[in-house]
Order: C-alpha cells, then structure tokens, then sequence
C-alpha cells in the first residue's frame, strides 16, 4: 500500500478509523475531535452520497467522479495540528466512471491529496444509473463482469504508479442480492453471494486491488462478519474495509477482531447537519415563514429539506437580505454543534442514541438526496476555492 494508508496501519496494530467530510468545516471537525483518552480518527472519507447531497443532486452518477473530484478544491489546503499527523484522505469513486477519464481522475485525486480510491463493482451503463447501495431498490442494480472489472483495476493501478495512492475494491455481492422470502432460498442466496464476493476478492487483488471493501445494507453484520473470517483464514494481509453504517451499534472490536483493518463512517456528519438544520427551520420558519419564497433556487432547497446543499449556497451567495443571513448564522451554528457531539460519539465508539437524537435516518438521507434541487450545466462555473470552504 501506499506510505501513507501503511504507515497509519502500521501505527495503528492494524485498525484505523475513517469519518465522512464534505466541505471545509466538516473537515476541520474530522482533524480536531478527540476522545478523553485521546482516540482520533485518521482519515477522511469523501462519501459520493453526501458529496452529492452537498452539491444537490441525486448519488446516480448524473455526475461523473472526475466532475465530483473538481470541486474538491477545500481539501487542497487541509490544516496539519500540532500533534496530529496529517489526515489521510479515501474517495468515493462509484464505479470509477469512463475508462477514458481514469487517468485524468487519478491526477486530479493525487493533487489533493487522496490517498485511496475505492470503485465499486456495480454496473452502470450512462448518467443517472447508478443505485444507491443502501437503497430499498439496490437489487436492480446489476453487478459488473468481474474480469471487466478487473481490468478497470487494472486501469486504475497503471494510472497511479507515480502516485501515492493505494486502488481498493469495493464489492457488492450482498448490495445487489435480492432478500428472500422463504427461509432456505434465503440461506441459500446468502450463500451463493458470500462465494461470489469471494472470487470477485481474488480477481481483484490479482488485478492489482490494494485493499477489499465489503459492503452490505442489512440491519446485522452476519454477512460481512463471515466474509471478514473466511477471508482472512485465506488472506492474512491485505487490507479489509468495512462501513458499519446500517449496523452502526456493532462494537468496532467485532469488526475488528473478525479480520477488518479499516472503519468508514461514511455519511454521519451530513445527516447531523441535516438533522440540526432542520429543527433550527421549524423554529424559524415560526418567525420568518416567508424566508426564501423569493428565490425559487434556495426555496427548492428548503423544501425538499436538501439543508447541506442550502447552506453551501447561502455562503456562496451574495446580497442576502437580513432574514437570510440569520437563518445563516443560526442553521450553521446549530449544524455545527451538532456534527462535533456526533463526531464525539464516533470518536470513542460509542453510538449509544446518537441515531434517534443527533442523526437523520439513512433512508431519510437517501430520499433527500433522490430530489435534485441544482442544475447540473454550469454547477462548477462559479464554485471558486474560496466558496467550496
């Protein structure tokens, strides 16, 4: 791997922890917090689910990773702390997009600073197709040819020889599997996908993968428990990934313990901010209900409860009148407060009531998402370096 993933895992015995960032705040969130005893999080993962909610537009790939990895500009200059070494960054590239635009997407990843990519091994055919993993409807969503995959791996690791950046697998045998009914087709099913994702493992790391995600929607670890132990009776070393976001009450040991070496709490810090952002509304719309009924852009955002998207453009816009700018301020402080006690919890591993007090649900993420509420032609135009912190 990479310096800086192996050397995080090497400090670490093995077991390092990752927290979804989406803008410059975010971000500072992720590279401050603390536990008492001093746990920290060592990396940041840029969700492709949040990044789009960010950005308000549905996670299809309606953009492409390389347009997403553009307005990544507020990772360009992430702050060193004093005794903190500097944060590790891991991207969400979907299914890493065209062929054609791969080496381009590792250039752009490499100049800031990511120094992991993780495709997943979904088939997506155009714009728009791609299907949330976590969604109700992920079972429409067909698997990639794994040796064509393979060959985008391929692609990747080419692409990022001169680069200090490791190319992970993310697998979706589980993802894509459709829940029976009946108990035995069931156990059956869940069997036949825990072989695939074995065998897609081991074309992957042939192919030149650096690391193994396995991902899985169910409301229990079971599968991806019994992926992590089976893989590692076969594979002592490389690298597994696991993101325990519908099971998130899972002790971190358990994962740990199983085989896994990397934890990704990959959207928490937005759904705290839309979370916040949106009891901070109904109070204020109590004393302002007409905010926003005159600009139809930022009321689309409002109503369709995108809070993440909103405030990224009430920051970049200009000429706010008085009510706006107060919605501002008190949204952003409340968000704020917000991400730091969740980023606090996560920190120590303790997820103890913070999903019913502090988070929106995942499903409620997923169709605040599914709303566009931004064009897409010209979105990037006007996002200077300066307005993407």
């Amino acid at each position: 791997m990479p310096s800086c993933m192996r050397t995080l895992l090497e400090r670490y015995n093995g077991r390092i922890r990752l927290l979804e960032a989406h803008d410059h705040i975010s971000r500072e969130i992720v590279s401050t917090v603390t536990g008492d005893e001093g746990e920290s999080f060592q990396g940041i993962w840029i969700s492709s689910l949040t990044q789009t909610t960010y950005l308000g537009v549905p996670d299809t790939e309606l953009i492409s990773p390389l347009e997403r990895a553009s307005s990544l500009k507020w990772l360009r200059h992430q702050p060193q702390h004093q005794s903190r070494s500097r944060l590790c960054v891991a991207y969400d590239a979907d299914n890493g997009g065209s062929p054609p635009e791969i080496p381009s997407l590792v250039a752009k990843l490499s100049s800031l600073g990511v120094s992991m990519i993780v495709i997943e091994d979904k088939s997506v055919n155009g714009p728009g197709q791609k299907v949330n993993s976590l969604a109700q409807t992920s079972s429409s969503q067909r698997q990639a040819d794994m040796y064509s995959f393979a060959e985008k791996i391929q692609a990747f690791v080419t692409a990022s020889i001169a680069t200090d950046m490791v190319v992970a697998a993310r697998i979706e045998s589980f993802t894509v599997r459709a829940v029976k009914a009946d108990p035995e087709e069931e156990r059956l099913s869940v069997r036949d996908a825990l072989e695939d994702a074995f065998r897609r493992a081991e074309c992957y790391k042939k192919a030149g993968a650096g690391a193994i995600m396995i991902h899985s929607k169910r409301p229990d670890p079971g599968e991806v428990l019994r992926f992590l132990k089976e893989f590692r009776l076969r594979d002592p070393s490389t690298p597994l990934i696991v993101v325990p976001t519908t099971f998130g009450n899972t002790p971190e040991d358990t994962f740990y313990n199983a085989g896994a070496n990397i934890l990704i709490y990959a959207n928490h810090l937005m759904r705290a901010k839309i979370h916040a952002s949106s009891k901070f509304s109904k109070v204020f719309l109590g004393e302002a209900p007409g905010v926003f009924m005159h600009d139809a852009d930022l009321w689309s955002c409002f109503a369709n409860r995108n809070f993440g998207c909103l405030l990224r453009k009430l920051k970049q816009g200009e000429n706010l009148d008085d009510e706006a700018v107060r919605y501002l301020e008190g949204a952003q402080e409340d968000a704020v407060k917000n991400m730091v006690a969740v980023a606090k919890h996560l920190v120590v591993g303790d997820m103890s009531d913070v999903v019913d007090k502090r988070l929106i649900s995942v499903q409620d993420l997923l169709e605040i998402n599914s709303r566009q509420v931004t064009v897409t032609k010209g979105l990037f135009d006007n996002m200077t370096e300066e307005q993407q912190s």
